[in-house]
């Protein structure tokens, strides 16, 4: 499976793990943090596959409806299970809309 930043910048978009720390943001991007990883099934003290739960924040300034799109069909065409789409929040002093989207990832 492709790294979760290299499925996102094939959007066309930049992404960064954490904080975006370009000296100029652009007007879209994605950052991604994880928030779980661990075991999928335990049986009889051992580990069958893994999981791992990420939050990927869609950053945009104007509509972001087309790049969220485009984020959720290379992130399902890459395996990448997508368990909600939270509501958007705009901050009015940058001008940005956040989309928060959790995934997951489960290995064998």
């Amino acid at each position: 499976m492709d790294s979760l930043k290299k499925v996102l910048e094939s959007t066309g978009l930049p992404a960064q793990r954490g904080a975006y720390t370009g000296r100029k943001k652009p007007v879209a991007y994605f950052t991604f943090l994880r928030l779980l990883k661990g075991a999928a099934v335990s049986t009889d003290d051992e580990e069958s596959g893994g999981r791992e739960l990420y939050r990927v924040t869609l950053i945009c300034k104007g509509d972001f409806e087309e790049y969220l799109a485009k984020a959720l069909e290379v992130m399902k065409a890459a395996g990448y299970y997508i368990n909600s789409v939270d509501a958007e929040s705009y901050e009015t002093e940058t001008g940005y809309w956040l989309v928060p989207i959790t995934i997951e990832i489960l290995k064998e």
